[in-house]
């Protein structure tokens, strides 16, 4: 939804990786949003390698709140996560997804936000399928798009001795601005 604009009418179970992108504008600067959405099934997470967590910026971290295996099943991957050396300043939001199935929710949001809080995590509520209930979907990633840019972390690829970890090239600063939803 959030790189089309739309639910796509058919979708289908992620098989390992799939990809996406969108540019977006915060406060003047063009920011390239690259979305990775891995296989969030359990049967295709030994599919998952090292190459998928490397350079990471932000994570997202989805749930059905229809489902409660999948909301237990976010301790694995956030396990999984750290085990691939993501560094914890990078960004983590937590998602309940399918919000709109009210008469079926199994995770109620006081559980998702004591989660999301001992997860350091900020929590969205959303419905990708429903445009009643979707809101959240743009919020999430202009959030993040907004920590990203006032981290100001940028890899340093081209410098010699680079080790394959980002350093701070400038000090990072918070800037209170209207674009930013969080």
């Amino acid at each position: 939804r959030f790189c089309g604009g739309t639910f796509p009418g058919q979708t289908e179970a992620t098989i390992g990786v799939d990809f996406r992108e969108k540019t977006v504008e915060i406060e003047g600067e063009r920011i390239k949003v690259q979305v990775w959405d891995t296989a969030g099934q359990e049967r295709f997470r030994k599919s998952m390698v090292e190459h998928y967590y490397r350079n990471v910026h932000a994570v997202v971290f989805v749930y059905d709140v229809t489902k409660m295996s999948s909301f237990t099943n976010l301790k694995t991957w956030i396990e999984e996560c750290n085990g691939h050396s993501v560094s914890p300043t990078v960004p983590r939001v937590l998602v309940g997804n399918k919000c709109d199935l009210k008469d079926l929710i199994q995770v109620p949001s006081s559980m998702a936000l004591k989660f999301a809080d001992a997860h350091n995590m900020l929590l969205f509520e959303t419905s990708a399928k429903d445009p009643k209930e979707s809101q959240n979907v743009d919020a999430i990633f202009m959030c993040l798009a907004c920590r990203l840019k006032a981290q100001r972390s940028l890899p340093c690829r081209d410098l010699e001795g680079w080790s394959g970890q980002a350093r701070r090239l400038e000090p990072a600063h918070t800037t209170s601005s209207k674009t930013c939803p969080c």
